[in-house]
């Protein structure tokens, strides 16, 4: 190349003959570096003609920074060498400290500072005497024979996108194919082989897990029923343990009582029985309240053992947790507790407490009947006589649907006369459970002898209703119990009365699925139960009290 200002292109044939040629394309160019102030290099460059540098989008090197100007400088390849322009910037150009007037003749290698800023560029001097272009078929860009016309584009037999495809990517190896395409068809090969044997093992493990979650999916399933077999098993033979221990419970109480009567007739009359017999049915008693003693022991174990099947089962299905999930684990909660199956729950039940649970949310009567309580101290009593008599303390929600715990409460007139107090007794009822209920049973007006509307009275004889029910026709059921208090309609208890006596056949899920309740005993057992459910976190449903059963193991 006599002239650097003219463009040598030169063609070497391969040996081979081969379709692929290389060529040889000699230049001079300079590699630009842009820096910062640590000598990280930000971006590089390669240029073999003039280029500028500045703020504005059209210069080759484009700064944004303020204290770089739109066209801060240009470099110019010149017969003699390569020039440094500035071009009117406002901060000027530095070359090792000493700023460059107008223009300035580079020595590679060079630092071009901007300013007195840390910003600079890197020059040096890229000398190729030839560049060679291995693949024919691309477009090879060259410097320009004059400066600032262009650059020149040579094409070779350009190929489509699909002779292409066709020539490297083929099974079979083209009859013209020269060594440059031979060796990328080897390469594409095998990079093709190595990437399958990659796919394969991925299928292959991918089956792997698939097949291991389909196995572990399987066997939860069937640990799953198992556990729940067993646990609802247990409920059942639990159940009926505390049928016979309650029913055992009320004989003890009667003959406990007819004994108290027999002796004090003895004392009152002075009558000679003989002590033997006295005394052989004072050890018979005993003997039973020892046994129901065990009973009550072996109940307790069970309990645990349930307790262990329900941990079991909640680890086999597991859920996320949320809010509507810690929501239902309360209700669950308050329907075991209640006596209910929670493993059997009805599909529907959960989202109709909720619904219920909106109904108080609504209303002030929970806030200002627990107030009431707080006023009265009638929650220690309560609880005390339901844990007396082994009942759910989730009764203690009765009286909040009955009378909003107001003593005084009179209900309205009945065929079967008129509740009264906060246990809403009638009068059969309550004489049965030796409450007096005073001259004026019959009217609806408060009476001063009716022992109804004295609370403690009221709640010992409401307690024993609750427990012969519980005992005999709920069969253990908390939810049949309120069914069956309510007086709203007594076919109810008919329909109760009519169920097999065994926990297994009478409960409230199966008196549901079998019958429908009435809306007056339905809304009746579900605002008790929703009201329960909010008692075990008030605050979570936006109450603002202490959960009462709480409130109670905090007091001295």
């Amino acid at each position: 190349m006599s002239d650097d200002k003219t463009l040598l292109l030169k063609t070497i044939p391969p040996a081979n003959n081969d379709a692929d040629q290389t060529l040889y394309l000699p230049f001079e160019a300079v590699s630009v570096g842009l820096c910062q102030g640590d000598g990280e290099i930000t971006a590089s460059y390669i240029f073999s003609e003039d280029f500028s540098a500045g703020r504005a989008p059209d210069n080759p090197i484009t700064i944004n920074n303020a204290a770089i100007s739109r066209h801060h400088l240009q470099v110019k390849k010149q017969s003699d060498g390569w020039w440094l322009y500035d071009t009117a910037s406002a901060n000027g150009l530095f070359i090792e400290g000493e700023r460059v007037l107008i223009k300035q003749k580079l020595v590679f290698p060079v630092s071009v500072f901007f300013g007195h800023s840390d910003l600079h560029l890197n020059i040096a001097l890229v000398k190729q005497t030839a560049a060679p272009v291995l693949n024919p078929d691309a477009t090879v860009l060259l410097p320009p024979s004059e400066p600032r016309l262009g650059q020149a584009h040579i094409k070779r037999k350009p190929l489509t996108e699909a002779e292409a495809k066709a020539r490297f990517l083929a099974d079979n190896e083209a009859h013209d194919a020269g060594d440059y395409t031979k060796m990328l068809r080897k390469i594409i090969h095998q990079d093709r082989a190595i990437r399958k044997k990659s796919h394969h093992k991925i299928i292959a493990l991918l089956t792997l897990f698939f097949c291991l979650a389909i196995a572990l999916a399987i066997y939860q399933h069937i640990a799953l029923n198992n556990t729940q077999t067993l646990a609802i098993d247990l409920f059942y033979d639990m159940k009926a343990l505390e049928v016979s221990i309650a029913q055992t419970d009320v004989k003890l109480e009667d003959s406990a009582k007819a004994l108290e009567i027999v002796l004090n007739t003895i004392n009152e009359e002075k009558l000679h029985i003989a002590q033997a017999q006295i005394q052989a049915e004072r050890e018979k008693i005993l003997a039973e309240r020892q046994r129901m003693s065990q009973e009550r022991k072996r109940l307790a174990a069970m309990k645990e053992k349930y307790q262990q099947y329900l941990a079991e089962a909640r680890a086999l299905k597991f859920r996320f947790p949320s809010t509507a999930a810690y929501e239902d684990d309360l209700i669950l909660k308050v329907a075991r507790e209640l006596g209910e199956s929670e493993l059997e729950l009805p599909d529907d039940f959960l989202q109709e407490v909720k619904k219920y649970i909106q109904y108080w949310q609504a209303s002030p009567r929970i806030p200002q009947t627990l107030n009431n309580i707080r006023q009265n101290q009638h929650l220690s009593l309560v609880l005390s006589a339901l844990g007396n008599a082994g009942l759910p303390p989730y009764f203690m929600y009765l009286p909040l649907q009955e009378s909003g715990y107001d003593d005084l409460a009179i209900g309205p007139k009945t065929r079967f006369g008129i509740a009264k107090g906060a246990w809403q007794l009638l009068p059969a009822t309550a004489q049965q459970y030796g409450l007096a209920t005073g001259p004026l049973t019959e009217t609806s007006e408060y009476d001063s002898q009716d022992q109804r509307f004295d609370f403690a009275l009221a709640t010992t004889a409401a307690t024993r209703y609750l427990k012969y029910i519980y005992s005999t026709e709920a069969q253990a059921s908390g939810l049949l119990v309120m069914s069956s208090y309510n007086y709203g309609d007594t076919r109810v208890k008919n329909l109760i009365k009519q169920m097999p006596d065994n926990p297994r056949e009478k409960n409230f899920w199966k008196f549901i699925q079998r019958y429908e309740l009435p809306k007056q005993t339905h809304d009746y057992v579900f605002y008790i139960f929703a009201a329960a459910v909010i008692g075990e976190d008030p605050e979570h449903f936006g109450f603002n009290f202490l959960p009462p059963l709480f409130r109670l193991s905090q007091q001295p």
